[in-house]
């Protein structure tokens, strides 16, 4: 039996510093990684690909369709939820929106760069956690719209040191969980 190469699916970005960080958690994985559009490598199929979207929208579902693994955005992986939990933030900030209510389902104080509750009106805290992979657009805009508040920002899942290790136990059971075998 021919064993697949794992191939992590990211959005990508005209911002290399997204791009550079969605390499370093492959890197750090010890798989490869492309992305659905924006940059190089472009995911053109084969291995095992791997959607890493953090939640469901039109992004995660273009990048489901052609993944081999059909796993959820991360809110559904196994513990995804709890590892956010356990960041100890007292707000959590999403992309958004939140269409499915799959965001506000996970019973964490939630805001939303788009969509509602919006992080514009979203309450001070002493630290905030933006969901989201990598630095770049969409974690500049978080720290743009919300920097009205004196807050601890976080950095991104992929600057967190228990991220990858959450990751290393996560991938394997997501593998034999999601992927569509021959």
């Amino acid at each position: 039996m021919r064993l697949q190469a794992i191939v992590l699916i990211f959005h990508g970005s005209r911002d290399p510093t997204h791009n550079a960080q969605a390499a370093e958690i492959a890197k750090a994985l010890g798989v490869s990684y492309a992305f659905l559009e924006a940059a190089e490598p472009r995911y053109r199929g084969g291995g095992l690909g791997v959607p890493m979207f953090i939640a469901d929208g039109s992004d995660y579902r273009k990048a489901l369709e052609v993944a081999a693994v059909k796993a959820p955005p991360l809110l559904g992986w196994p513990g995804f939820v709890e590892y956010l939990r356990g960041l100890g933030a007292d707000l959590y900030i999403f992309h958004g929106p939140d269409a499915e209510g799959q965001i506000r389902g996970t019973g964490l104080p939630v805001a939303l760069l788009h969509g509602e509750p919006n992080v514009e009106s979203a309450p001070c805290v002493a630290a905030a956690a933006p969901v989201v992979l990598t630095r770049g657009v969409i974690y500049n805009e978080i720290a743009r719209r919300y920097g009205r508040c004196r807050t601890r920002l976080l950095p991104p899942l992929a600057e967190q040191p228990g991220f990858i290790e959450y990751l290393r136990r996560a991938l394997p059971a997501v593998l034999d969980l999601y992927a569509v075998h021959p």
